[in-house]
């Protein structure tokens, strides 16, 4: 068996796929590797950059062809067929960082019974590059290669949430719950942080930043003006996240249900925000705001508010409710200043 799964999502991306696969086959750690490119249909030459790939290096990169089905479908396709003992998903316009891959192979062949590996990622923008840590969502940072019990994490609550970038998953966990990722839409990635969590029983740490994600490519899904087109597909993501806790809230204790409960409302909130705060009217028209609050009012686990940021607590849901109305265009656009300000600080801070 090999070490780690790669599975790289990949739709017309001739022109980036050659760097991503040549971060992992320069690796040394490339024979430990199970590299499975899954071209999801596209229409340029994706499909033939893999096969080319493949060709190179047969002991380490697979494909699968298969028709476009979206993000989530690539997942599904290759979780049955992953020959690694753990596996990360790597979009295939981000890299990783080719020195970093040794160390993290070896790291994943000393840890003993680990469910899910956390690590930090790097962040590329335009303003450079920097280093996310899983502890900068949290005031406490996790001993390094010693499993930790889940439910104890949970109960820390010092990690709010995970993204896709900081994890590895066991893949026998993924393979015996059945995982499988919504197909058809985008923005599945953050399922892959969300349902695996009603299973993992250990959580390990590493300081390793492997994955390199880069926000610098336009029209990603990503970028704000693609979400706010795309609000449609942020919201049925969450609605099944919502729907999938309350079918299974006998699976978990009161820690782990307040963790992705959490995780719920966080990213109800992010919606509801991206209307009531960032879209242009038309755009907000068009949201049938109405109905999704309705939804997501019914589906939350708790009391709906939403403040513009963790520390500029006004709550653009109060505007609407007392008059059915969102603030002024000026209003609005302040807003948006003081949190990109915000963020902006918060970053110089702790990134």
């Amino acid at each position: 068996m090999k070490r780690l799964s790669i599975i790289i999502p990949t739709y017309n991306m001739e022109e980036l796929l050659p760097s991503c696969l040549d971060s992992l086959v320069s690796s040394p750690a490339a024979s430990e590797l199970d590299v499975v490119v899954v071209n999801d249909g596209s229409k340029d030459l994706s499909l033939a950059v893999a096969q080319r790939y493949a060709e190179q290096y047969p002991h380490c990169v697979r494909v699968i062809d298969k028709e476009n089905g979206n993000y989530g479908s690539t997942i599904n396709a290759a979780l049955p067929t992953l020959q690694g003992e753990y596996v990360k998903i790597l979009d295939a316009d981000d890299t990783f960082d080719s020195s970093a891959l040794s160390p993290f192979v070896e790291y994943l062949s000393q840890i003993s019974g680990a469910d899910m590996v956390v690590a930090p990622f790097i962040e590329i923008d335009r303003r450079g590059e920097h280093k996310v840590s899983y502890n900068l969502y949290s005031g406490k940072a996790y001993g390094l290669g010693v499993p930790y019990e889940a439910e104890q994490v949970f109960k820390d609550r010092a990690i709010r949430f995970f993204m896709m970038h900081s994890v590895a998953y066991r893949t026998s966990l993924l393979q015996n719950m059945g995982y499988r990722q919504s197909e058809g839409i985008s923005y599945t990635d953050q399922e892959w942080c969300f349902y695996p969590i009603f299973r993992v029983e250990k959580i390990a740490f590493s300081d390793i930043a492997l994955y390199r994600y880069n926000l610098t490519r336009e029209g990603q899904t990503m970028d704000l003006s693609v979400q706010l087109r795309s609000v449609g597909q942020l919201k049925k993501v969450v609605v099944e996240m919502a729907k999938y806790l309350d079918n299974n809230l006998e699976l978990l204790s009161v820690a782990r249900y307040n963790f992705l409960s959490g995780v719920v409302m966080r990213r109800i909130e992010s919606v509801l925000r991206k209307c009531l705060l960032e879209m242009d009217d038309r755009q907000f028209i068009e949201s049938n705001f109405v109905e999704m609050l309705e939804t997501f009012t019914r589906l939350a686990p708790r009391q709906l508010t939403v403040p513009v940021n963790g520390m500029l607590k006004i709550d653009l849901l109060k505007k609407w409710r007392k008059g059915g109305s969102r603030y002024s265009r000026t209003i609005r656009q302040l807003l948006i200043t003081a949190d990109r300000f915000m963020q902006r600080v918060y970053n110089l801070i702790y990134k």
